[in-house]
């Protein structure tokens, strides 16, 4: 197959194709069939399983520090079964239940819109003591492992990927099933398989950090070679990101590389009927890498960028972050309380708590591609309610640790007209807009960078919530009027495309922390 990843016009269409707008929504004919819902969970059947450990301990890390990336380890760290499980556990374990007539319902450590978890995670290993090396899906509702493949196939993953791979006594992969989101969000859920899937990387990254075995996030891959070890059904689920956690572990044995054979175990159905948009697949399709060659060059692109252009706007510099001043709570605590809040209390977050979330969330991200200084995501935000800056709407410049202050007023009917008119975001003390400069993206990344941005976006958004919540306070993410938030934002923000929204606030209750849940499959 010819690649296509550099004919953008593919990335272009589907984002246009997609957008909202108040007319796109008042004439859409959609609607959601209840009894065609996706079910929560992938149940394979017919493979044994490896139950997990249980008795992890608590991530107790200052959550701040291991967010803003404070945590460098010059070792590797012991890798074993319990500290798999605790990253599993973090990132994307059951934290909630409830129950809804007959129906149970799990929220899960990260967030994911409309709460359809359509991210699934693998874990590829071969140096993880307790557990023999191979392929396996991680079920969070039993906490269990289901074997797909004997044998160390670390060595054929990187291959097609990352060398670092090799080194990593385990990779852990994410796939999106499609008609999970699709079920709700049509067409547009192509978008939401890199928010969902950045949000746990988001908790992994920081977990990863915290204990010591750090990982980077991997956008580089041969898709169907890994699709393929993986059992993955075409245009059912796809790879989307890999994550080798502990880059500084042994290089495997030196061998010749085994075949890897097609695999297709038998999956319970995730509904009755699915639809299938063609306007996902093409998109993804047109950001397929073909080749270790072409990995390898993708990688080494870097972004031209006119970030550090003169502007007139005023400059407010940043107070302080409150590193050490948070509350004494660690980073699991945070994650288990971490929900998506449904009211906020309309009462003002202070500047010093704005300038750490600013400051935490915004920095480098361990990735595969572009220099480490080279970001993706801007940041635009309205402030509603914030003590000590005048509310309006901003940019923050990162690297001079400034805002721009771009309009003056109260604003908070404008947040929550951006927002689909949802007052939830009118409410918010301030609501964040993750943009991107499209184009140039796709000129240097091609179709694949429509992924990566989308895909930071989502990483971006995990640690503001993940920030939020050591503050004590309360997030909620978003969906948006596209073209309304670029022309709200411009001139400044004149060209470019918001990946998502986020808005951030008091709570308007007291929201009950989640825990550990004893689950049983």
């Amino acid at each position: 197959m010819r690649s296509l990843n550099h004919d953008t016009v593919y990335a272009s269409s589907y984002h246009e194709a997609t957008k909202h707008s108040e007319i796109s929504l008042r004439t859409s004919a959609h609607y959601l069939d209840w009894a065609n819902k996706p079910s929560q969970f992938k149940i394979y059947e017919h493979l044994s399983s490896i139950s997990l450990p249980r008795n992890f301990p608590s991530p107790e890390a200052e959550p701040l520090g291991a967010v803003s990336g404070r945590f460098h380890h010059e070792k590797s760290y012991n890798l074993g079964l319990l500290e798999l499980g605790e990253l599993l556990y973090y990132s994307a374990g059951l934290t909630r239940k409830y129950r809804f007539g007959n129906e149970v319902h799990y929220m899960r450590a990260a967030s994911a819109t409309g709460a359809l978890y359509p991210i699934e995670l693998y874990v590829v290993a071969g140096g993880i003591a307790g557990l023999e090396a191979g392929v396996y899906h991680f079920d969070p509702l039993g906490f269990q492992l289901s074997p797909l493949r004997k044998g160390d196939y670390r060595a054929e993953l990187a291959a097609v990927s990352n060398d670092s791979i090799a080194l990593a006594p385990a990779t852990i992969a994410f796939t999106s099933l499609a008609w999970k989101n699709a079920w709700k969000y049509e067409a547009r859920s192509y978008r939401h398989w890199f928010w969902d899937g950045g949000v746990i990387a988001a908790n992994l990254i920081t977990l990863s950090a915290s204990m010591g075995s750090p990982t980077r996030i991997v956008q580089g891959f041969v898709d169907q070679t890994v699709n393929e070890l993986l059992g993955l059904q075409d245009e059912e689920e796809a790879t989307i990101c890999l994550s080798p956690v502990g880059l500084e572990g042994d290089r495997s044995t030196d061998r010749q590389l085994k075949k890897i054979d097609p695999i297709l175990p038998k999956v319970q159905p995730l509904a009755g009927e699915e639809t299938k948009y063609a306007g996902i697949w093409e998109a993804h399709r047109a950001s397929l890498l073909q080749s270790k060659e072409e990995v390898d060059d993708w990688a080494k692109a870097s972004l031209e960028t006119s970030n550090l252009q003169r502007t007139a706007y005023p400059k407010i510099t940043l107070p302080p972050p409150m590193i050490d001043a948070t509350r004494p709570r660690g980073l699991g605590e945070v994650i288990l309380q971490r929900g998506s809040t449904r009211r906020f209390a309309r009462s003002p977050i202070t500047f010093p708590q704005l300038s750490t979330i600013l400051r935490t969330s915004t920095g480098p991200i361990p990735r595969d591609y572009l220099p480490e200084n080279e970001n993706l995501i801007e940041t635009y935000f309205i402030a509603n309610a914030i003590e000590g800056l005048t509310p309006g709407s901003y940019f923050y410049r990162g690297e001079q640790k400034s805002l721009e202050e771009l309009k003056r007023g109260e604003l908070r009917q404008m947040s929550a007209y951006l927002c689909l008119g949802q007052p939830l975001f009118g409410d918010a003390s301030v609501v964040f807009f993750l943009m991107t400069r499209l184009r140039e993206v796709l000129g240097a990344l091609g179709n694949r960078g429509y992924r990566a941005a989308q895909l930071e976006g989502g990483i971006v958004a995990g640690k503001i919530y993940l920030s939020a919540y050591a503050l004590g306070l309360g997030a909620s993410g978003s969906t948006f009027y596209d073209d309304a938030v670029t022309e709200f934002f411009s001139p400044h923000a004149k060209e470019k495309s918001t990946m998502i929204a986020v808005g951030l606030g008091v709570p308007a209750y007291k929201a009950r922390s989640g825990r550990v849940l004893p689950q049983f499959a």
